[in-house]
């Protein structure tokens, strides 16, 4: 059955007649109701599939009883298999480049492992295994087989989930009330909730949905008390609001800027309010660093092999906290460049269309270059597949495809994203401001405004405002 918008309206407004209130309570319905349109339009247009398979990715911590994989692993893993049926909607040069470059990489770290360490057969090939999943989640993001938006917005659900599973007692608190939960790991679980809370707040549209998400985000970010983190996440953001007017000079002397910020902010925030109680675990962390610049210092130009990348202190072992070094025990020198140089290319350097999406990657990538550092295992991992395969895809021409891409094509998908979203401002500030006319105790329904075309439509500023950076960059490419 269909009710009428005239029906509707005299319905309030008789209501209205009887209650002096009704007009508030009116007022706040038809908003919750225009919310409610907007969230169930935008879940509408996720694939479910890769939207279940993100929030899978927060069990990466949880083993499984039957392989020697982890949760979340074994859920990418199903997900690249899938995928491979699947043909691939987007194809760019650069990645023909960057996979074939690095899968030599890889294919040289395995060659040495064996020929040279004598890496058991079994480790190579569950490493293999590995590597291959990761390179395989890369390449069908880039290739858009997997929606980038609906995985990201699993993880982002996922990690609330984890949150409320933490402080309900259900999920592992292995590291005595620091947010983990099903990550495990205190560094694992920093990098989750800064790479995925920075690409969620990016991704959403409506400036006050992303206003809600940065402060969300960030008070989960800073219940893991990881400090490089925190810190690589409000750099992404500052590169995000920033960087538009740069050249790739100006965004090297950022970025070394940014270093030394995250060096100063780690010295000098080691032992204050929140984490006052590190000095343990980082006198620990300096101990793991002087054993593991030993043994690079004695490391043969070809790498130890892939796994030894350890220290035997306390009479257990811990891995690296570093990345970078990770890569050059393992490998060697040449590989470590080789791959750094890889996704620093697809981020910054290839030539690519200057739009608001282009500034997301580079964000992203920051955040993965930061905490490389300092957190361990970061490259070549799953977080890190995701960002290299966001990076490739945005360098893809197609104007159609925007920061927000909901995994379809829609023309002009950006310019109507933000026209919407002034519209929908320019309704509710409308509606606050002038009370709805009534003539016989009846709503009297104005006429809508004719509609304008997009060449009429007047340009209007939103820097300060929101994420969106498109029009500064339009601007800046007039200067």
């Amino acid at each position: 059955m269909t009710v009428s918008f005239s029906q509707s309206t005299e319905t309030a407004a008789s209501q209205q007649d009887k209650n002096p209130n009704s007009l508030q309570t009116y007022r706040i319905g038809q908003a919750t109701a225009g919310e409610a349109k907007y969230l169930i339009g935008s879940v509408s247009r996720l694939t479910m599939l890769d939207f279940w398979a993100g929030f899978g990715l927060i069990f990466i911590g949880v083993p499984t009883p039957f392989v020697t994989m982890p949760v979340g692993t074994v859920v990418v893993l199903l997900l690249v298999l899938y995928k491979l049926t699947k043909p691939a909607t987007l194809e760019t040069r650069y990645n023909s480049l960057f996979f074939s470059i690095i899968l030599l990489a890889v294919g040289w770290a395995l060659f040495e492992s064996l020929a040279f360490n004598g890496i058991s057969i079994d480790e190579a090939i569950r490493r293999a295994i590995r590597m291959a999943v990761v390179l395989l989640l890369a390449l069908q993001i880039a290739q858009k087989r997997i929606d980038i938006r609906s995985l990201i917005f699993g993880v982002a659900a996922g990690l609330i989930f984890n949150l409320i599973g933490f402080y309900a007692g259900v999920a592992p608190n292995n590291y005595g009330g620091t947010l983990t939960g099903w990550l495990n790991d205190k560094n694992q679980s920093g990098l989750y909730y800064a790479i995925f809370g920075f690409l969620f707040v990016a991704m959403v549209r409506k400036t006050s949905h992303r206003i809600v998400a940065l402060v969300v985000t960030s008070g989960m970010l800073w219940l893991t008390g990881s400090r490089t983190s925190l810190a690589a996440y409000a750099l992404a953001v500052l590169w995000l609001y920033f960087s538009h007017r740069l050249n790739l000079f100006g965004k090297a002397v950022l970025a070394w800027l940014l270093y030394l910020a995250v060096n100063y902010f780690e010295d000098n925030f080691a032992h204050a309010g929140a984490f006052a109680d590190r000095l343990g675990s980082d006198l620990l962390r300096e101990r793991i660093d002087e054993t593991m610049y030993r043994m690079i210092d004695v490391v043969p130009w070809y790498g130890g092999g892939l796994g030894t990348a350890q220290v035997w202190l306390q009479n257990r072992y811990f891995y690296f906290h570093n990345s970078y070094m990770t890569l050059v025990q393992e490998a060697g020198w040449l590989y470590m460049i080789v791959i750094v140089a890889l996704m620093i290319s697809a981020a910054f350097i290839w030539k690519q269309p200057r739009a608001q999406r282009i500034v997301i990657a580079e964000a992203a990538m920051v955040i993965i270059i930061i905490t490389s550092q300092r957190l361990g295992e970061v490259i070549l991992t799953v977080p890190w597949a995701i960002v290299v395969g966001l990076a490739l895809l945005y360098l893809n021409p197609d104007k159609d495809l925007d920061a927000s891409d909901s995994g379809h094509h829609e023309p002009g998908a950006m310019q109507k994203a933000q026209s919407s979203d002034e519209a929908q401002s320019s309704d509710e500030a409308q509606s606050s401001d002038e009370k709805p006319e009534l003539q016989n105790g009846q709503v009297i329904e104005k006429e809508a405004p004719a509609s304008v075309t997009e060449q009429e439509a007047p340009k209007k500023s939103t820097t300060s405002k929101s994420f969106d950076v498109s029009s500064i960059r339009q601007r800046a490419r007039k200067i």
